[in-house]
């Protein structure tokens, strides 16, 4: 009995091995704290990138001072260049759309245009010759036209894929046309 106990006070008093112990139980924790600032990063960046992408593309639309399918669609491709390294084509869809208020009745969506690949969404102001989805507050004066770009994208977790879920991101710009409405659209 007695060298039983000696056996487990010297097992008991052996400081050997603690540091490596203690790194055992520091390195998971270390990694899934440096995943997530990893994720959090792609994350805020991503953000930045749909309000940019979203914000430019509407205010290059309500530049000019008419619009046809061919200038439009360069717009789509500077738009996938704002959004590198992420792929617009692949996990995402940018709609523009002209929201026209003609009369006393509601503004109605004179035209819209989305990118050729993408995911697959509707947009969120509504479709071309429909009454006009507005945010609250937000109303046109008889005569007032305004651009609208959404951009959606599909954001999916690098490394925490089984923590965090797949999210659907959306972003939107509101420009008024410069120069006069833009309420028709011109083939190429």
């Amino acid at each position: 009995m007695t060298r039983c106990l000696r056996l487990i006070r010297r097992f008991a008093e052996d400081c050997r091995g603690t540091a490596l112990i203690d790194l055992a139980f520091a390195v998971p924790v270390l990694v899934v704290v440096l995943l997530g600032c990893f994720e959090a990063t792609r994350y805020v960046l991503l953000h930045q990138k749909l309000d940019r992408a979203a914000s430019a593309t509407a205010d290059l639309v309500s530049q000019q001072s008419a619009l046809t399918t061919a200038q439009l669609n360069d717009l789509f491709d500077a738009a996938s260049q704002l959004m590198e390294p992420y792929d617009l084509g692949a996990s995402g869809r940018l709609f523009v759309s002209s929201v026209y208020r003609p009369g006393a009745a509601a503004a109605t969506v004179a035209w819209q245009r989305q990118t050729a690949t993408g995911i697959n969404v509707v947009s969120a102001v509504g479709v071309e010759d429909a009454t006009a989805a507005l945010p609250p507050g937000f109303t046109l004066d008889v005569g007032d036209n305004v651009i609208v770009a959404e951009v959606y994208y599909d954001y999916t977790p690098f490394f925490l894929n089984t923590v965090f879920d797949a999210l659907q991101l959306y972003h939107n710009a509101y420009n008024r046309p410069r120069e006069r409405s833009l309420t028709q659209i011109t083939p190429p």
